[in-house]
């Protein structure tokens, strides 16, 4: 059946409730129809989008979704067909690896994500991980709670000095090299386009290519998006080239850095210590990675403050209240290539 929106009001499918932008899901609320559904794991939430779209004969005209999906991912036609015919869908988190654009600019709809909101959260969590992988944290607190106190610890390392180089140099990118400059490291790095010259005076960064940067590194600092390019970026070939004892450090995604490769070089100590706040199989971590000591994990936490998620879900609704007002989100992704088909 083809649903035709009679209604006087615009209509919006909410894939999860917002926990802090409340004021404006309130004013969206006043002007639109909000219908919600409470995302789980996969199956359910799948199920769950289908019963409530096929329960009314009018199709929505905006769809969002907020943070925390990991476990209901990816955001595809198998998921979000019932939706169809749906101008926008707006997501929350600045990558879009998990979102299949094409389908959706293939079906005439727009795609906004949240760029910007979680750079100063994931940098933070970056920068967290690399202090923890050069100190051996992970060893020392084992230590510690097992009442061993200082038993058996090596004297850990420092970040003074050293160079940190960090491939993808983006807003978190740059945000990372900025609090890097406390520590008094030296900051190369590698970017699709070299940044402008008053950038990289005011980061003190200088680029390098790739290549380079993986040869002179003390500390590899994954920060770039993941695509066809990115994926396992960092493999066998890489590692061997690095420095023997590099630390490496990844807030990005996992699948830009080869695992079996990083693996083999933790065990080798080519690689002395990491810090990995994402990974591969999200949620499903090599037990490797839980067990060794010789890297510190975080569960893709990196974005989830209190003051990112506001920011995100209030940047999520202003994109849907936008584009229902004007026909134009905030932060549009696919706009140009929408207008392209269209």
């Amino acid at each position: 059946m083809t649903r035709i929106n009679n209604h006087p009001r615009k209509r919006i499918l909410a894939i999860g409730r917002p926990k802090f932008a409340l004021a404006e899901l309130a004013e969206l609320e006043a002007l639109y129809d909000v219908d919600f559904v409470i995302p789980t794991n996969r199956s359910e939430t799948k199920s769950a989008i289908a019963e409530i779209c096929a329960k009314t004969p009018a199709p929505y005209d905006a769809c969002f979704w907020l943070f925390g999906w990991t476990h209901y991912k990816p955001f595809d036609k198998d998921l979000l067909e019932p939706v169809l015919p749906c101008g926008m869908f707006a997501g929350g988190g600045a990558g879009y690896d998990n979102v299949d654009v094409d389908w959706m600019t293939h079906n005439g709809a727009l795609y906004s994500n949240t760029p910007g909101t979680p750079t100063t959260g994931t940098a933070d969590m970056h920068i967290f991980l690399m202090l923890a992988a050069l100190r051996g944290t992970s060893l020392a607190e084992r230590t510690c709670r097992e009442e061993r106190w200082r038993e058996g610890l090596p004297l850990f390392d420092d970040p003074d000095g050293k160079v940190l180089g960090i491939v993808g140099m983006g807003d978190i990118g740059r945000e990372v090299a900025k609090k890097a400059r406390v520590f008094n490291m030296d900051i190369i790095y590698h970017n699709r386009r070299r940044l402008p010259e008053k950038i990289e005076k005011e980061l003190g960064a200088e680029y390098v290519s790739l290549e380079d940067l993986i040869k002179q590194c003390d500390v590899l600092s994954i920060n770039c998006p993941l695509t066809k390019d990115t994926y396992q970026l960092i493999s066998h070939k890489e590692f061997a080239k690095m420095k023997n004892g590099v630390y490496v450090v990844n807030t990005a995604r996992g699948a830009i850095i080869d695992e079996t490769a990083l693996k083999e070089a933790l065990i080798s100590g080519k690689v002395c210590r990491a810090g990995l706040d994402v990974f591969e199989n999200e949620p499903h971590v090599d037990p490797f990675f839980l067990n060794s000591d010789k890297v510190t994990v975080q569960p893709h936490y990196g974005g989830f403050s209190i003051g990112t998620i506001r920011k995100g879900e209030k940047l999520v609704l202003e994109n849907i209240k936008r584009y229902l007002e004007t026909g134009k989100p905030v932060t549009p992704v696919n706009e140009s290539e929408l207008r392209a088909v269209n």
